[in-house]
């Protein structure tokens, strides 16, 4: 699958590493293609990725993931939302305050429902933005996967962005229609406050215990 970054910091760098050794060809895009981190990120992942323009970066991707700081996010999206019309994306993102201590939209809509009513005919999920990208590089923590919760309104594309989502190596659980999304990032909010408020530190992730269906 061709898969595009926007965005190639440690998020998008670190999903494009891991997509990448997993066989996917990865588009990485830069305002400045010939920008060294770019390159050398390229470099990282290997033969089977390159760097282009956004533009570019979109219309070649079969699905694009989106892992900008959230103040440039919504613009970025507007700027290339016909490019992005019947494109798989996948936003990263959170709407975090500049100081980390909440959130710039909740309760009645979502970063990942702004981003939606700009490009109506995309196809767009919330997915990757529970946890830090320290987790994302390896996400098996005492023998067990780290959940990832995604969502997102169009049914013909959840398989597609499940398997991404299991490829990375979380454990990935449906968490419904985009409007899911004002439950998602203020679960992202509570990761981000444990490990630099409340002393958990990056090294932790959520997870889910079943109780057993078969009883002795």
């Amino acid at each position: 699958m061709n898969v595009g970054f926007i965005g190639t910091g440690k998020v998008g760098g670190t999903l494009a590493k891991s997509l990448g050794a997993k066989g996917h060809t990865i588009y990485l895009s830069s305002r400045d293609p010939r920008s060294f981190s770019v390159k050398n990120l390229a470099g990282a992942i290997g033969v089977n990725a390159s760097v282009y323009s956004i533009q570019e970066v979109i219309l070649k991707s079969d699905i694009i993931i989106m892992a900008t700081p959230w103040a440039s996010t919504a613009s970025i999206v507007q700027q290339f939302a016909n490019q992005l019309e019947e494109k798989i994306l996948i936003d990263c993102t959170n709407p975090l305050k500049p100081d980390l201590s909440g959130l710039e939209l909740g309760h009645t809509t979502s970063g990942g429902e702004v981003l939606q009513a700009l490009v109506p005919k995309a196809k767009i999920f919330k997915a990757f933005n529970t946890t830090g990208f320290n987790i994302s590089e390896f996400p098996v923590l005492e023998s067990r996967k780290a959940v990832m919760f995604f969502c997102g309104d169009d049914s013909s594309s959840r398989h597609i962005v499940r398997d991404l989502v299991d490829e990375v190596g979380f454990e990935a659980v449906d968490a419904g229609p985009m409007a899911s999304a004002r439950l998602l990032e203020p679960f992202a909010l509570l990761w981000i406050q444990c490990a630099y408020k409340f002393g958990l530190g990056r090294d932790f992730a959520f997870g889910l215990l079943r109780k057993n269906s078969v009883h002795n």
